[in-house]
């Protein structure tokens, strides 16, 4: 038996997903399948026959349609075009439609109609524009949260620059009674907390296990103490548990080998487990002492707490777990401890008391200043010392501390800039002997200013510089700091930094 195909034409036609149509050359419908008319609110394929788009659709949208299908008819292509159809139920749909010329069958090459296949996309459409939305809001919340973070590290500084001035002026005032200086020097550092904990508010934090991916580097650990110790105040600021640090003068530049992230992960357990042994007294007390001893670095960590038996003490310097934990204020983030102790060649010692409280002493090798960091500032007695810094209350400070040494030494010179642009201008103007003699001290964050500290000292040329900054621990601003060869002072060392005037070391620069 012979099959006709034309016999199965209706059913070839009700299998394509989508709409199917047939219109002769004035957009006359000829015939659809059934999802078509169902789409136009139609009941049967027959009743299409005859009809135009002006007919089922808004004028406005079939003069588009009328204009697709004259282009294709007109043009002898196919077409493909998205298309909004308003339906009978007053919805709009996105619809896809492929439409080709109709060729006659009597007269080859004639068109006389086109053929439309068109697919309703509008869920692809709603789905792409939520993806389009959604990633418009991700690149708009990240926008905002970069400006959060340049506003906080703005804020940060803005805060910084005069307390570190203020520490400087505090150091400078014998005249004032101790009791006096203290409250200074307590409201100072309370102030410098909150800035401390709005910039560890958007520090990347790394809370993977220890790791021997993070590399061993020198460490500036009174710095690393000072930081931690001002978010452990803000973090347990409604507990009343009284926070102290003491840093031996010879230790402010101490530095050891060891992975910073994970040496601070390890130091804020064993704050936080002292904070725990206090349970709710109301004179807790946490002191961190930083001290060296012949090459070693020690750091105490001491709490009046409840102490530990002597059973514990054991287990602790056994590495054994405890099944008391938290309650005993010294089970949680031990392990995380002795591993960093372990991989970074460091020592732990405990000594505790029942009912008096516990000390905990991490002992590290001592290593040589990273050759990056600025240890003290030696002058010649005929210096000519430029600041740079766009905060004038750190330009008082530096006054406070250097101008002491013009009575000595009348010959020194001290020039203040808050723009980098005067700094250049002002060098111009000076010989080749008088820049040999140039101590340049510059701030990094230079705010609405066109270079940073790091270009205008790039473009000084001045050897004998300094990077007067909080955010040397920066990668790409220790890699320029490597690339010029130039000294960091962490700014709130400024304060303690010592100063020598040399006549021998001017005598070496002649030569």
């Amino acid at each position: 038996m012979t099959t006709n195909i034309n016999d199965y034409f209706f059913d070839i036609l009700e299998a394509f997903n989508g709409s199917i149509y047939l219109k002769d050359g004035n957009g006359v419908y000829l015939c659809c399948n059934c999802y078509a008319a169902n789409k136009v609110g139609l009941n049967s394929p027959n009743e299409i026959i005859g009809k135009t788009d002006y007919d089922l659709f808004q004028k406005a949208e079939a003069d588009v349609y009328r204009e697709n299908d004259l282009i294709v008819m007109r043009e002898a292509k196919e077409l493909a075009v998205e298309e909004i159809v308003t339906l009978p139920d007053g919805s709009k749909k996105v619809h896809l439609s492929v439409k080709r010329p109709l060729y006659s069958k009597d007269k080859p090459g004639v068109i006389i109609g086109l053929i439309g296949n068109t697919l309703d996309i509008t869920a692809q459409k709603e789905a792409q524009q939520f993806k389009l939305e959604n990633e418009r809001q991700q690149i708009t919340l990240l926008e905002e949260q970069e400006k959060l973070i340049a506003l906080a590290h703005k804020v940060a500084h803005d805060i910084c620059s005069p307390l570190t001035a203020l520490n400087m002026v505090v150091q400078m005032c014998d005249e004032l009674p101790e009791n006096k200086r203290s409250l200074l020097k307590r409201t100072s550092e309370n102030i410098l907390d909150i800035a401390n904990n709005l910039l560890n508010s958007f520090r990347k934090q790394n809370n993977s296990a220890a790791s021997n991916n993070e590399p061993r580097q020198p460490l500036l650990v009174s710095d690393l103490l000072i930081q931690l110790l001002s978010e452990k105040k803000v973090q347990y600021r409604d507990r009343p548990i009284m926070f102290n640090i003491t840093i031996a003068h010879d230790t402010q530049f101490a530095f050891i080998q060891c992975q910073a992230t994970e040496l601070r992960r390890a130091m804020s357990n064993l704050i936080n487990n002292a904070v725990d042994a206090l349970k709710e007294k109301i004179d807790g007390m946490i002191t961190i002492e930083l001290t060296t001893y012949s090459d070693t670095v020690v750091v105490r960590v001491t709490d009046n707490g409840y102490g530990m038996p002597a059973m514990m003490i054991e287990r602790m310097r056994r590495r054994q777990s405890f099944t008391s934990g938290k309650n005993n204020g010294h089970g949680l983030g031990l392990q995380q401890v002795w591993d960093t102790l372990e991989y970074n060649e460091g020592t732990m010692e405990v000594e505790s008391t029942l009912y008096q409280g516990t000390s905990i002493k991490l002992a590290f090798t001592k290593v040589e200043a990273a050759n990056w960091i600025a240890q003290d500032i030696h002058l010649t007695p005929r210096s000519i010392i430029v600041i740079l810094d766009d905060d004038k209350t750190i330009h008082a400070a530096w006054d406070l501390r250097l101008t002491s040494l013009l009575t000595p030494y009348p010959n020194l010179r001290i020039h203040h800039f808050t723009q980098g642009e005067e700094v250049l201008n002002f060098l111009a103007t000076l010989t080749q002997e008088e820049k040999n003699q140039v101590i340049f001290l510059s701030d990094y964050e230079l705010l609405h200013q066109n270079r940073n500290g790091l270009q205008i000292v790039e473009a000084s040329k001045i050897k004998d510089t300094m990077l007067v900054t909080s955010y040397y621990s920066n990668p790409d601003i220790r890699k320029e700091i490597d690339r010029l060869a130039i000294k960091v002072l962490p700014k709130q060392m400024a304060s303690v930094i010592p100063i020598y005037v040399n006549s021998t070391r001017e005598s070496q620069r002649h030569h």
